[in-house]
């Protein structure tokens, strides 16, 4: 996940949302493509001016390096991470 401000963030077209809440008890807003499902971006209730988008659905997600891995803890024993990046079992506080 890439994590813009939002205020940088334009969107276009359709996608359909589904709410759900986090780990944290927060809701968060999952936006998906209404054709196909394809995870579109995610933005945070108590967090408006934040947006995530995966990296995946970008034209060139090669332009971005992960910094840090939240979630370890649901982790797949095949899922090799580099041992350097900064690691959460869960997300971390304040987020």
């Amino acid at each position: 996940m890439t994590f813009p401000q939002r205020a940088d963030v334009t969107i276009t077209g359709d996608a359909n949302t589904w709410r759900v809440a986090g780990d944290s008890g927060n809701e968060k807003v999952h936006a998906f493509c209404p054709t196909c499902g394809t995870p579109v971006y995610l933005t945070f209730v108590g967090m408006p001016d934040l947006i995530a988008v995966p990296a995946t659905s970008l034209d060139d997600p090669d332009q971005f390096n992960p910094h840090a891995v939240t979630y370890s803890i649901r982790r797949h024993g095949w899922d090799t991470m580099d041992p350097a990046l900064q690691t959460f079992e869960r997300m971390p506080r304040g987020t």
